[in-house]
């Protein structure tokens, strides 16, 4: 990911907040710099037999008449993975998941997968809770413990890991950043995760993921959120900010 430079940094501040965000059912809200797009895993994973999963079998259907003939049993089974990790997501927890195409400073472009899982547990001390769920990551390295706005605990890590080849895949590393939120009631916990096979930036994406813990709420904050925007464009556009999408 490329570093501010100083026109970047004289863009006025833009702000998108996505439609969840304003879901009356949300859990956790949380900011996204720009370049990260919306993966709807309810949508890939709907309830056998429901109104939801004869849309969704319609809409795959329409994709595979479009693909050659001899890449349709390959595009098929892509499908099928697709909505397998679905479930898997949502069997784990998983309420969001993103998808991230950022550049590289040498100019070459860098992908990342962001998941969201909120998880109910036993209550605990906030700290108590953020350690113990760091320390229980098998493959946990570089743990760090943050202080959030509020004076909120939270935990941090990062490793590589090694994927084994697979038919027409070969042998790769992946980053992977986790953030451990406890949530105010001290019985559920935040689990956020990035996941990204440019692991020569994972400097760029440990800052990412530090500066994406720091807008993490269990509350809606848009009411505040909003009135700063006013406040901000009264006073005039100056200084700059990444565009965030909130979900």
């Amino acid at each position: 990911m490329t570093e501010m430079t100083e026109k970047s940094a004289e863009v006025p501040r833009r702000l998108f907040i996505d439609d969840s965000a304003r879901d009356p059912g949300s859990m956790i809200w949380y900011a996204l710099p720009g370049g990260f797009f919306d993966v709807p895993v309810d949508a890939l994973d709907p309830e056998p037999g429901s109104g939801q999963e004869a849309h969704l079998d319609q809409a795959l259907a329409l994709v595979l008449d479009l693909v050659p003939g001899d890449r349709r049993d390959r595009y098929a089974g892509a499908l099928r993975d697709v909505r397998f990790m679905a479930g898997q997501m949502r069997s784990e927890g998983v309420i969001g998941c993103s998808l991230g195409m950022h550049y590289a400073d040498d100019g070459s472009s860098a992908s990342s997968v962001f998941t969201v899982a909120l998880t109910d547990i036993e209550w605990a001390p906030a700290k108590v809770t953020a350690v113990r769920a760091v320390s229980l990551r098998e493959s946990a390295e570089n743990v760090a413990l943050l202080t959030l706005p509020g004076s909120r605990p939270a935990a941090i890590s990062d490793t590589v890991i090694t994927m084994p080849a697979l038919e027409g895949v070969p042998s790769h590393e992946v980053y992977q950043c986790n953030l451990y939120i406890p949530a105010p009631s001290g019985t559920q916990l935040g689990v956020l995760t990035l996941s990204t096979t440019a692991v020569g930036s994972r400097k760029h994406y440990r800052e990412l993921m530090q500066g994406i813990a720091h807008t993490v709420s269990f509350h809606d904050p848009l009411p505040e959120i909003e009135r700063t925007a006013r406040d901000d464009n009264a006073t005039g556009p100056d200084g700059g900010a990444i565009a965030s999408d909130f979900g």
